[in-house]
């Protein structure tokens, strides 16, 4: 199979722009855990693949390909809706088009699976083998519970870099709770340290809301202990299954408490933390640490259309996970028409498109408010993001 991808040092510019973006992110947070780093640095730089800087979802540019909607947990928060048949699943040859279409986008050099559990997936295996050929440098998210040792070792052969794990409560019986499976909290964290020790990137998914707001340092403690090299810090957007649960989401003086925690606890763990659904958090940080002008060559806030670009199950193609506008399906359009013409991937990356107050702010580059959170809010793609704690509540029209 001929490589279509473009390896991660081409052009070498892309790898001084990743050193860059870290030494930046290490400038305005104080964060100690560049020795830690440096010792993984081969592996990182291949995760990171494609990377242009900081922002939502860890980086831009990667896609994103949810190869099932089925899952063998029941979260109170999917926005998948895992195991409720909401969209379909493509069958081998029909996925490994999708995966085909992908590498043909000069910008893409990294690809994730996710799903629902990309792990139930009978040919997983050779799905990854497959991007793998193509050029990808592959990571799995998923729920954790289905890595045994023999797993582990099969993604190692199948050349994934690593698996982004999550886990959303310290205490067992509150994560077990959460994700609708006895036993899950524990299966977990046996997955996470079968998957570290076959020596892959560890990422760790944390989705905070009311539920577990109270425990935010000790989890990102946590995942230090599990020698996790990045943390998503997940804000709970009302999505999915995450609408029946609504009033779990956190509220904008909460959010601020969330970039304040996150921010301190950053200066004590190895790991780089990275909230999701809050690009206010790069405001934050430009405020406070670089200005502006300086942060906006690093930090890239929201990259719904303009980063990501996710794959859903059966093919259609979303400007971000938590924004469900169909822009396409990857077997009726090319990859690559999509991400360069589709409108509303076009429209998002002009940041003067979004409505004030994020459309005149300061910050707007560096943050660009939470396109999925004003969505889901005010069925408006470009409204103004609802949750922002930096705005006067008579201003976002909230009570």
């Amino acid at each position: 199979m001929k490589r279509k991808v473009r390896p991660f040092y081409i052009p070498p510019s892309l790898v001084t722009r990743q050193v860059a973006s870290i030494l930046a992110f290490r400038l305005a947070t104080r964060w100690k855990g560049l020795p830690f780093w440096t010792n993984n640095l081969p592996k990182l730089f291949r995760v990171a693949a494609g990377a242009v800087g900081i922002g939502c979802f860890g980086f831009p540019i990667h896609p994103v390909y949810e190869v099932t909607p089925r899952c063998n947990l029941r979260c109170k928060h999917c926005h998948v809706r895992a195991d409720e048949n909401v969209y379909g699943e493509l069958n081998t040859a029909d996925a490994k088009r999708v995966i085909k279409s992908l590498a043909e986008v000069p910008e893409f050099r990294m690809l994730v699976f996710t799903g629902g559990e990309p792990l139930v997936r009978g040919d997983i295996y050779d799905l990854l083998l497959y991007a793998k050929g193509l050029g990808f440098s592959t990571v799995i998210a998923t729920n954790g519970t289905l890595i045994d040792k023999e797993a582990a070792r099969s993604l190692k052969e199948s050349g994934t870099m690593g698996i982004a794990a999550s886990v959303d409560c310290v205490d067992p019986q509150k994560h077990d709770s959460f994700r609708g499976l006895g036993g899950a909290f524990e299966k977990t964290i046996h997955g996470i340290e079968n998957a570290r020790q076959e020596g892959l990137y560890i990422q760790i998914n944390i989705t905070i809301s009311r539920y577990n707001l109270h425990d935010l340092e000790e989890m990102l403690l946590l995942a230090d202990r599990l020698e996790a090299q990045v943390v998503l810090l997940y804000q709970l957007v009302p999505v999915g299954r995450g609408e029946e649960i609504e009033n779990a989401a956190l509220k904008p003086e909460e959010f601020a408490q969330v970039i304040e925690q996150t921010h301190r606890v950053q200066e004590k763990i190895r790991p780089v933390v990275v909230p999701v659904a809050l690009p206010e958090y790069f405001a934050y940080l430009s405020k406070n640490e670089l200005s502006p002008r300086i942060a906006s060559l690093f930090f890239k806030g929201c990259i719904a259309g303009r980063g990501m670009y996710y794959v859903k199950s059966n093919g259609d193609v979303w400007p971000c996970a938590f924004v469900p506008i169909k822009a396409g399906n990857l077997l009726e359009s090319s990859a690559l028409d999509i991400w360069r013409n589709g409108q509303v991937f076009v429209r998002l990356r002009g940041r003067r498109n979004l409505k004030k107050p994020c459309g005149d702010c300061l910050h707007r580059e560096v943050c660009g408010g939470c396109r999925g959170r004003a969505y889901a809010y005010a069925n408006d793609l470009f409204a103004s993001d609802p949750g922002c704690p930096f705005v006067e509540q008579k201003s976002r029209g909230r009570a």
